[in-house]
């Protein structure tokens, strides 16, 4: 065992310092011995010498012998001191040595009936604790491995609606945009028909001018209101009502401070010149549609009936502060837009504005959908062309703003969504729901 091993180490250690001890006093023993041998020998060869000298020096022989007593004493006085003093002192430490031993064994023993004992027990209680911090970690493990399946099936879920999502998208791209962009087309050249005949009546309504409509004389009556409201009506059913767009164009006043004279371009019911008149500053608006000029005027607005691209060509160069066109480009075709982007640039002076307000086709429920709910529309114009076109002329684009997004209650994604679907619906959310309409503001250099 482990213990009387020790105990009989430390047996043996006092065993050899005790025997060490022993061996020093035995030679101590063993030189007095011999010392007193020498001397005795000598005594016997001085008394030889003494006897074989006696007559001659008798003196001398005499004076010999004491000194051999006196060496004898001295040798006898170490002996008795080896014998009364070290022989003594060696019996104390062995003394000790044995109550050292005795305390070392006690020692041992203690370890062996009580504290090896704890240590067992504190070590079976560490490992009961190991063996439950086991248990745990399997369960956590398992706990983990369900919910990663979860979160596995439902990303499964949601890429098979991704999937979903972009073959709609590819549809309507490759399918129902092309067939319905050419009914689209044709839709809006009988409406062009139709609204132009609708604006000279509405015009000559307002002015109280007569009618001359082929219907039976019966209902001729009725259709002078009908044909008066359809305007107004057309215009809060496609472009909002007139306080909602009042809100809107409020935040582009701030820009054209300072910019007078504005010519707004398709003023329409005249918003825009309504709020650039209350910040007091100089603005006149032109418009195709006679009825809507003649709205504008009835408000003691300045606007005049006429093309946007013949008014600007009209101007004189370097005239104007500034020039607006708020949802006009995307009624145009494209070669005309551009037109006018360069007539407005030679309209300007240095450091004139250029701003122009549109659809924002970045967001496909507007380029795919909303764009095309007003008949009117020709096709979405990108910020980005917008941009070049201005940057072509000899214009600085200041910036392009994205506005007017669509109500939060709308978006796909939500902070109840795990991290991964929370970022996915959001990118999906603003290649789907994007602002509605952006601004291009370019400035004369």
């Amino acid at each position: 065992m482990p213990l009387g091993w020790l105990a009989r180490l430390v047996r043996g250690a006092a065993f050899f310092f005790l025997r060490r001890d022993f061996q020093r006093l035995e030679a101590e023993i063993a030189a007095t011995r011999t010392a007193f041998d020498e001397a005795l020998q000598g005594q016997s060869r001085a008394m030889q010498e003494g006897r074989e000298h006696l007559e001659i020096r008798a003196d001398d022989s005499a004076a010999a012998l004491g000194d051999l007593r006196q060496a004898y004493i001295a040798t006898r006085t170490e002996f008795e001191e080896v014998r009364d003093v070290r022989l003594v002192g060696l019996d104390a430490a062995l003394g000790r040595a044995g109550e050292a031993t005795g305390a070392v064994q006690r020692e041992v023993e203690s370890l062996r009936d009580a504290r090896i004992p704890q240590a067992e027990s504190a070590i079976a209680r560490f490992q009961q604790a190991l063996e439950t911090l086991q248990r745990e970690l399997e369960s956590v493990r398992d706990d983990r491995d369900k919910d990663i399946a979860g979160l596995q099936r439902a990303l499964d879920a949601l890429q098979a609606t991704v999937a979903g999502v972009q073959s709609l998208a590819e549809e309507l791209r490759d399918g129902r945009m092309p067939a319905l962009s050419a009914h689209a087309d044709a839709l809006i050249e009988r409406l062009h028909e139709q609204l132009t005949e609708v604006a000279g009546l509405t015009e000559r309504l307002a002015q109280h001018e007569p009618l001359t409509i082929a219907v039976a004389p019966e209902i001729e009556a009725k259709i002078p209101a009908a044909v008066a409201a359809a305007s107004t009506r057309f215009a809060d059913a496609f472009r909002g009502g007139r306080a909602e767009i009042l809100g809107r164009v409020a935040e582009h006043v701030h820009l054209l401070a300072g910019a007078a004279p504005v010519l707004d371009l398709g003023c329409g019911r005249g918003e825009l010149l309504e709020a650039l008149r209350a910040a007091g500053i100089e603005a006149r608006g032109v418009d195709s549609d006679p009825a809507m000029a003649a709205a504008c005027r009835r408000l003691g607005l300045t606007a005049e009936v006429g093309d946007c691209l013949s008014a600007l060509r009209a101007a004189k160069p370097g005239s104007l502060g500034g020039v607006t066109a708020i949802h006009l480009v995307e009624h145009l075709p494209a070669a005309t837009w551009m037109q006018l982007v360069d007539a407005a640039a030679a309209a300007l002076r240095v450091g004139g504005l250029l701003l122009i307000e549109s659809p924002n086709p970045e967001s496909l429920r507007v380029g795919a959908g909303l764009f095309w709910a007003d008949p009117t529309h020709r096709a979405p114009v990108h910020p980005d062309a917008l941009a070049f076109v201005a940057k072509a002329v000899g214009l600085e684009v200041v910036e392009v703003r994205r506005l007017h997004p669509f109500p939060p209650d709308q978006a796909l994604a939500n902070s109840a969504q795990p991290e991964p679907v929370r970022e996915l619906a959001s990118k999906l959310d603003a290649w789907l729901s994007g602002p509605r309409d952006f601004l291009l503001v370019a400035r004369k250099p």
